[in-house]
């Protein structure tokens, strides 16, 4: 090892060399101190005193230390350029003779451009190529005068997407190289390298036994720069081998039209690139340009680009961080999206309070309700149909039959707890406790229900008329979350085994009611129900029992309009709910920091997205609710003001602050737009009502 003529058998002791590892993808890493076993490895590499460094392999069986040789070993040790790979020294032991320079973790620019995931940016480009001019100029400027072999291999790339140059000078100790490759792909990448070559030079002889020259190097940068801005080879795409390529370029028979590549890929590119190329390829090499006019001709390319070169590589930095946050918006909105129908097919699975719960990772015990609705009903002959049918005439039969129950309880204040096989279960009642109001609930919807069954056809038996039997029951119950894989929240108590009973001892196109459901209705009024007698039923013994007949029209208008407001108050006491935590939580952080939500403020740096106000879209306001006020310590109370106003602003138009309007089902109660208008006036930050003023709306006030 040659590090300089004083180096100790000391330090020669503690090298050593890591397993032999190629590739050609492309490292990500950016980190320059990374640990290089998590990074892609370009090329042998070995560790010398506690630094990675790279290692080219001599073919030669000997080396002999010559007093030219240490004055060039020495010459290449204390070149030092920002776009020169440093020489670190030479090993002379045989079989391991070798030549150790720094190691530059993304590899060569030839990996850069081979690989279809790294975008290169005119801005890239222009930067590597300026890295090239500088580093060439450097060594014509030098004692080693010319690269010799330059070209997109050796062209390495550090961690900081910083070009440079290796592979020159030497010349002396790599003289007596052994080349007895013979195979096809060692031959192949040795003839594509000579493509970068100068004719001149490939004409006087075989590559090793010829040193290069400046002019010879601006032909290699014509070929270089080629590639970079093709990206398909030093010679594009022509369909031709590299040694018929070869031959083309060495048989001259036009001096003023010579076989090069084609600039038609490069029509689009600047034009001071296509100029330089065909400059940089003439036949005759005293018509070539130098390195600094070439640098003169491609200043368009640098074009509003910082000087420096640090400046330079965080202006790209900067511009990959601003279309990564945009990759990241797009894939958070993605996530956003998916997010949501997850959170609805959980919703299908669970009642909504209980799959908050869960969300938040919160256990959901077990709770008891005094009184709960339970509706059951069976379809009569379902199995001896099932046994005439196909199984897929069984499943479209009872998914149509389904489809049409749920768009129906949809209307109602009720729960679907299941459904198993032909028969079918409701509750309400639960998990919102809504007083005695679950009975109606439930006799209205089974009504709806039979009556929807009277019209619905069976799709491969049209003329066969369904017969539904329902029973309905009223008690306690007790409900929880049943089971870690697919939960399940189910209904436990005497209850749900009376219900159960009430519908198989029914008839067909009935509704079995027992007698405390009927009281219920009864002192609920407006329901007309037949006595049915005394029955003998299955493990309850004689039970007194009814027929649900009907119910009258009015009393049905009266208690659709009343569900229709208990479900905007509902809405509308969640909403001001939430947008009242979410505030309290704001205010109280900012008031840990000591920041007042003020003008004053409005010029100071964020930590998160940036201020919403009331001159902004809608479209804007309404994420405003959603991201800015739930993850923005700023806010604004015009901007919030005008999100709940814009959000209610139909239903107040459509009940016009008068208690007589009609009756829809968007439209809000007189209750709930004067409790708008005391939060409108509540809506100073200082004066936020609690979560417990009157403002919230309860099921009781309701």
């Amino acid at each position: 090892m040659h590090e300089n003529e004083k180096e100790s058998n000391t330090q020669k002791q503690t090298r050593s060399t890591h397993p032999l590892i190629r590739t050609s993808q492309v490292s990500l890493s950016s980190n320059p101190d990374a640990d290089f076993r998590y990074t892609t490895i370009f090329t042998p590499i070995g560790l010398y005193k506690g630094q990675l460094y790279a290692i080219k392999k001599v073919r030669k069986k000997c080396v002999d230390i010559t007093r030219e040789m240490k004055k060039e070993l020495k010459l290449l040790r204390d070149t030092r350029h920002d776009n020169i790979c440093a020489f670190i020294g030479a090993c002379t032991d045989p079989p391991n003779i070798c030549i150790i320079t720094e190691y530059c973790t993304r590899g060569s620019l030839k990996d850069i451009l081979e690989n279809e995931d790294v975008k290169l940016d005119n801005m890239f480009i222009a930067s590597m190529v300026a890295d090239i001019i500088r580093g060439v100029i450097y060594l014509h400027e030098s004692p080693i005068r010319f690269h010799g072999s330059l070209c997109t291999s050796n062209c390495l790339i550090d961690s900081r997407w910083v070009v440079k140059l290796t592979d020159f000078g030497l010349f002396a100790f790599k003289k007596g190289i052994e080349d007895n490759s013979t195979d096809i792909q060692s031959m192949s990448a040795k003839c594509s390298k000579l493509l970068y070559r100068a004719p001149e030079l490939l004409r006087q002889g075989p590559a090793s036994l010829v040193m290069g020259s400046q002019k010879g190097d601006s032909y290699s940068f014509g070929i270089v720069l080629y590639e970079i801005h093709t990206r398909h080879g030093p010679f594009g795409e022509t369909g031709l081998s590299a040694m018929q390529c070869l031959q083309k370029v060495l048989q001259v028979q036009d001096t003023l039209y010579p076989y090069r590549p084609s600039l038609q890929p490069l029509e689009t590119s600047f034009d001071c690139v296509r100029e330089i190329l065909k400059e940089c390829w003439c036949e005759k090499p005293e018509e070539r340009p130098d390195f600094k006019t070439i640098r003169a001709k491609l200043r368009p390319l640098r074009k509003g680009m910082k000087p420096n070169i640090f400046d330079n590589m965080m202006a790209m930095m900067e511009k990959y961080a601003n279309n990564l946050e945009a990759l990241v918006d797009e894939r958070t909105d993605q996530l956003q999206e998916e997010k949501k129908k997850t959170d609805a097919l959980l919703l299908e699975m669970l009642p909504r309070p209980v799959a908050e719960q869960l969300k938040k990772g919160h256990k959901v015990d077990p709770e008891s309700y005094e009184q709960v609705s339970i509706y059951f009903s069976d379809i009569v002959g379902f199995t001896a149909m099932s046994a005439e049918s196909t199984p897929l005439q069984v499943v479209d039969f009872l998914n149509d039959l389904y489809t049409c129950f749920d768009s129906i309880i949809g209307h109602y204040d009720v729960y679907k707890v299941e459904t198993i096989g032909d028969a079918y279960m409701v509750v309400s009642g639960l998990p919102i406790r809504n007083g005695d109001l679950h009975a109606a609930e439930i006799a209205s919807m089974s009504l709806h229900l039979l009556s929807a069954v009277s019209e619905f056809k069976i799709r491969h038996r049209p003329h066969n008329k369904l017969l539904l039997r329902i029973g309905i029951h009223s008690g306690p119950v007790c409900a929880g979350v049943v089971g870690l894989k697919m939960p399940r929240y189910c209904l436990f108590g005497d209850t749900v085994n009376t219900a159960s009973r009430m519908e198989s001892s029914g008839v067909p196109l009935k509704i079995h009611c027992s007698s405390q459901c009927k009281d219920l209705l009864e002192k609920l009024g407006g329901y007309h129900y037949q006595e049915r007698g005394i029955i003998n039923m299955k493990g309850k013994g004689e039970q007194r029992t009814y027929w649900l007949l009907g119910e009258d029209e009015e009393a049905k208008a009266k208690r659709t309009y009343e569900r229709s407001q208990r479900r905007g108050s509902r809405a509308l006491n969640k909403f001001i709910q939430g947008t009242i935590k979410q505030q309290q939580d704001q205010l109280s952080a900012a008031n840990d920091l000591g920041i007042r939500s003020s003008l004053k403020n409005k010029n100071m740096p964020r930590n998160s997205l940036t201020r919403s106000s009331s001159l902004e879209s809608p479209k804007k306001l309404r994420f405003a609710t959603g991201t800015l006020l739930e993850h923005h310590r700023y806010h604004s109370d015009e901007a919030l003001l005008e999100v709940i106003t814009d959000s209610y602003n139909g239903a107040r138009r459509s009940s016009g602050g008068s208690c007589q309007s009609r009756y829809e089902e968007s439209t809000l109660s007189c209750q709930s737009c004067e409790d708008l208008s005391t939060y409108q006036r509540q809506r100073r930050p200082s004066s936020f009502p609690s979560a417990n003023t009157p403002l919230l709306l309860n099921h009781k006030d309701t």
